[in-house]
Parts: C-alpha cells; sequence; structure tokens
C-alpha cells in the first residue's frame, strides 16, 4: 500500500518527536538569556505572571488536568495553590520522564524548577 503526502508527513512528524531532547528543550527555553527574570520583558517571566494572575482571579477547583506538559511545570505552578490535585500528561515517555525526575527528587532532572 502506497503512503499518501499526509500519512508520510504523520510519520516524518512522529519521527522527528521520538528524537526530541527534553534537556536541550529546557535549556534553550527557560535558561538564560531567553528566560531571564531579572528583565521584566522576559518571556517566561510574562508567562508565570499571566498563568498566577489566571489562577488566583479567574480559576481554581478540585482537579486541573494539563494536556501535553513536555518537559514543564511552570504552567501549573500557579495551579497548585488553588487546585487540590494536578495532573500533568504528555505523548512523549521521555517529557513524562523528566517530570518523574522532578517529581521524585531524584537527581537527574534538568531543570530545577524550585
Amino acid at each position: 500500500m502506497e503512503e499518501t503526502g499526509t500519512e508520510s508527513e504523520v510519520a516524518d512528524m512522529a519521527a522527528c518527536y521520538q528524537g526530541f531532547d527534553p534537556a536541550a528543550y529546557l535549556q534553550y527555553n527557560y535558561m538564560p538569556p531567553r528566560a531571564n527574570f531579572e528583565r521584566k520583558d522576559s518571556t517566561v517571566s510574562w508567562k508565570l505572571g499571566r498563568l498566577h494572575r489566571a489562577f488566583t482571579e479567574d480559576v481554581g477547583g478540585e482537579l486541573l488536568v494539563d494536556v501535553g506538559s513536555g518537559p514543564t511545570l511552570y504552567q501549573v505552578l500557579s495551579g497548585c495553590e488553588v487546585f487540590n490535585k494536578v495532573i500533568l500528561t504528555d505523548f512523549l515517555e521521555v517529557n513524562r520522564q523528566e517530570l518523574k525526575h522532578w517529581l521524585q527528587d531524584d537527581g537527574e532532572c534538568n531543570m530545577d524548577w524550585t
């Protein structure tokens, strides 16, 4: 059976994701200079501020489910203050493992989220 263009593109994208490196992603996106917490115009600082505002002013409840967490948890940090239970999910095993390393505090996490 011959693959269509769409099937081939999906297969190519799946192969690309299987090579995803959480450590490199975290280093590039969540460490200086990109994530410079001393600058008010830092993208990460802006995101954290907006999320904190949303969680403290607009939403709360029993359960927060983050779909597609990646190897990050910044997006639910403020939510931990107003939800009783937080669930992080991701398609890739390497991202779930990165989050487990942080949760278990086993020294293998590539990012210090404190």
